[in-house]
């Protein structure tokens, strides 16, 4: 397809606030089915051999064959996902799981059907992306004399109960767990920010944050409640929207429990099982980055979602230690908006850049003020532009970092099968930059992380791995396979492969 028949298509999809459904996926008819609940049977959580496998992987939601703009990758890359031979424990897909305007019509054909297999173990878990709530605007600003302390204790406690109902207890013994934890241990230096915050700029954690633009259809409700996604506690029914937050933690591997939360007994003992990360996933469409639903139409953004950014707070002030280390577990943030990424476009159109997307400068400030005096997380993924990019450890400020202090390793996975984009120039800050189809695979033990960049046919495309608490990366041997016995630790004797 031509640059300048793609910027048509583009800028024809960009002004089409409802596209009619694409013909007929290979996953099946769309139509009323298409919110048929896929059967949901949940394994123990175990972390197999000393580790956790993850996969990240954004902007998938095209369907098949040609969508509203483009040809999509989406079903060679599901195929490779689906069928990889040292199968994840958990997927996490960064946003824009369903092109153009997140239509509930396209649940079914466009992820439900697609990721089936990861679905029916509960593994699917995703963030909101920017074509999730085409549709939406923010809510109106109510009651400005009241704070933002009652919604953070709200979202706070709706977080810990699904992570509890997710372990076997029953919802009102979940529920009494997850307030009494909340009470007792949210810092009071948070509470009284939060007593602070006026509630004009205290968007609500669930689909309540957001309403209907007029005329338009906003779907945030409908993802939210939609059990496939992941949000909240996912094993069975369909709780009410409040009941799903937006943005959410999964701590894993977690021991199940009785429904009274005592740890279950009887037969064999299983192997103890303790945490070893913790995934923290967002939504970003409500944070300061460009076209964010805050934005007003002078470009302007005068709220703010601090609810969110007080609820990260409170999430990555808590860490527990590694099992079998002194050290804490990892901590990774997956959100749609990159606030790095390479500059990269859609198409190039009388030599501008059309539909890619540079920095997220707001974004960037927002993090720095929300993290100020904590401990980084150790990775942060992201989509929004359609490449694959990542930076060595990298400082609150985007530089390098160096000596003692922590850096944060920032990927971008938007290659999950929306049309790809083309990378503009070179950016000395990414170690590397691909635009292709993928999605990155992630093993981590309680002392090392290794990745890969897998593309459609299997081919690995970047790979390495690094120790926690370090900001060394280490290239990792062709001959390494994904599916290989990992090392004791990362380090320059890495492995060479062939010890599955």
């Amino acid at each position: 397809m031509s640059l300048l028949r793609r910027c048509s298509l583009l800028m024809a999809a960009a002004l089409v606030a409802h596209p009619a459904p694409a013909r007929a996926q290979a996953g099946g008819a769309e139509g009323p089915d298409a919110t048929r609940v896929v059967g949901r049977g949940c394994p123990p959580e175990r972390a197999l051999n000393g580790e956790v496998r993850l996969v990240f992987i954004g902007d998938s939601g095209y369907g098949g064959g040609v969508s509203e703009w483009g040809t999509s990758g989406q079903s060679a890359i599901a195929s490779r996902l689906n069928h990889l031979e040292l199968p994840p424990d958990l997927v996490f897909f960064v946003g824009d799981n369903v092109y153009w305007t997140g239509s509930s019509q396209l649940y079914k054909t466009r992820f439900d059907d697609i990721y089936e297999p990861l679905i029916r173990e509960c593994k699917a878990h995703v963030a909101l992306g920017n074509h999730d709530v085409k549709g939406c605007r923010p809510a109106d600003a109510l009651e400005h004399w009241e704070t933002c302390l009652g919604e953070l204790r709200a979202a706070t406690v709706a977080d810990r109960k699904a992570r509890y109902m997710r372990q076997g207890m029953e919802e009102a013994k979940a529920a009494e767990k997850a307030q009494a934890e909340t009470a007792a241990e949210m810092p009071a230096e948070l509470k009284a920010e939060a007593r602070a915050t006026f509630q004009s700029n205290c968007f609500p954690g669930d689909a309540t944050a957001y309403q209907e633009k007029a005329g338009d259809t906003c779907n945030s409700k409908a993802a939210l409640e939609h059990a496939q996604f992941g949000f909240g506690s996912v094993e069975k029914g369909e709780p009410p929207a409040n009941e799903r937050q937006r943005y959410y933690s999964v701590l894993w591997p977690l021991p199940k429990l009785t429904k009274a939360g005592a740890p279950k007994e009887g037969g064999p003992a299983p192997p103890e099982t303790r945490p070893l990360v913790d995934v923290i996933v967002l939504d970003s469409n409500t944070l300061r980055v460009d076209g964010g639903v805050l934005e007003e139409p002078d470009g302007q953004q005068r709220r703010e979602d601090r609810l969110q950014l007080l609820w990260l707070r409170n999430a990555m002030a808590r860490w527990l230690p590694a099992p079998g280390e002194t050290h804490r577990i990892w901590k990774i943030l997956a959100l749609h908006h990159p606030p790095y990424t390479p500059l990269a476009c859609a198409c190039s159109l009388f030599g501008k850049c059309i539909g890619g997307h540079p920095d997220e400068p707001g974004l960037q400030e927002q993090f720095r003020e929300a993290l100020e005096g904590l401990e980084p997380p150790d990775m942060m993924f992201t989509g929004h532009n359609h490449i694959y990019a990542r930076t060595p450890a990298l400082d609150a400020s985007g530089a390098p970092a160096t000596g003692d202090a922590r850096g944060v390793r920032y990927f971008v996975t938007g290659g999950g099968g929306a049309p790809l984009y083309a990378v503009r120039g070179e950016d000395g800050r990414f170690a590397k930059v691909l635009s292709i189809y993928h999605f990155v695979y992630l093993r981590l033990t309680s002392s090392s992380a290794f990745f890969w960049a897998l593309d459609s046919a299997g081919r690995v495309r970047d790979s390495g791995c690094f120790d926690k608490g370090s900001n060394v990366d280490y290239p990792l041997s062709p001959d390494f396979h994904y599916a290989d016995a990992l090392p004791p630790r990362c380090g320059p004797d890495r492995p060479a492969g062939g010890t599955r």
